[in-house]
């Protein structure tokens, strides 16, 4: 039996991937590589990926290093929060200096997911943060105990 070719308008194209996409699934693949030739396979798809489309590559790149910087810079937070949570209320800094819940900068410090994509802090927000440790050490360093 021959198989006839579909009628025109009824060819179903497969999605193709963008260089973004190929580069993230390579890095992944490169990242849980477990030999010495599976990694060196990937690094030739790179190879190529990279002279098939060099800009496209460049900016999966780009792209990778910032994610990976922000979440070094959430990590960074999140360490330097767990030295003092167990001494200032995180209730009182959200309510106080965010009017928002601890749910909320719990959000933040843990980087939950909200609405589908991680939670962090602005960059004004930071500010805030950090307004609220120092006007926080100013008020403790005002106060003593008298009898």
């Amino acid at each position: 039996m021959i198989k006839q070719a579909p009628a025109e308008g009824h060819v179903k194209k497969l999605p193709t991937m963008t260089t973004q996409e190929k580069f993230e699934q390579l890095k992944n693949r490169e990242m849980n590589a477990g030999t010495e030739s599976e990694y060196r396979e990937i690094q030739v798809a790179m190879e190529k990926l990279a002279d098939a489309d060099p800009e496209g590559f460049e900016q999966a790149v780009l792209a990778s290093m910032r994610r990976t910087r922000q979440k070094a810079q959430n990590l960074r937070i999140k360490e330097q929060m767990e030295a003092v949570s167990e001494i200032i209320s995180m209730s009182y800094i959200a309510k106080t200096y965010f009017n928002k819940t601890k749910s909320w900068l719990s959000q933040r410090i843990n980087e939950l997911n909200v609405n589908g994509k991680p939670a962090s802090f602005t960059d004004e927000e930071i500010e805030t943060l950090n307004y609220a440790f120092k006007d926080i050490s100013k008020k403790i360093g005002a106060f003593s105990v008298s009898r």
